[in-house]
């Protein structure tokens, strides 16, 4: 006689643990992430720059037919009178005054990890410039496209407590 307990078991046991599984899924892909950006200084004394920068960016949770992600940068760290200098659909330019601490830094910073993790992607898509008294902070989706072969685009450029802010997104 064949036993159907322990499969009734599992299969109830499965069904139990099936909406958990599903929400760690869900928070996972709410969780933040801290990119660093590294900056490169040729100044003789270093400590006139920062050493890193840290972006943080979250992605929106899953909509059939496409996907974004929302940023933001503590530029006011570093800067002050922040403003976009341009923007189009892939690319957001921020400028601001570098405060007196980092006003002589001459710089360039692009992305290195992402939450402690090496970044190897081809596409270098935040980068920062430190040059003449001012910090530009670039959002540069070019030569990015999603699944679909589509460009990534930037769907909103703000601010967010005198900060940068922006999402950026394409269809899946």
């Amino acid at each position: 006689m064949i036993s159907f307990r322990p499969l009734i078991l599992i299969i109830g046991t499965s069904i139990a643990l099936l909406p958990l599984l599903s929400n760690w899924r869900v928070q996972a892909q709410n969780q933040s992430q801290n990119i660093e950006l590294k900056v490169y200084s040729e100044n003789e004394q270093k400590q006139s720059c920062p050493d890193k920068v840290i972006v943080t960016e979250k992605s929106h949770p899953y909509q059939e037919g496409s996907f974004a992600t929302d940023g933001s940068i503590n530029l006011s760290a570093y800067a002050s009178n922040i403003s976009v200098q341009a923007s189009n659909s892939f690319s957001v330019t921020w400028v601001g005054t570098l405060k007196p601490r980092y006003a002589k830094c001459f710089a360039s910073a692009g992305m290195t990890n992402i939450d402690g993790q090496a970044y190897s992607e081809h596409l270098n898509y935040l980068r920062m410039h430190f040059v003449k008294g001012k910090v530009y902070f670039i959002l540069d989706l070019a030569g990015g496209s999603d699944p679909n072969n589509y460009p990534l685009v930037v769907l909103n450029n703000s601010f967010k407590n005198g900060n940068p802010a922006w999402t950026w997104g394409g269809s899946d």
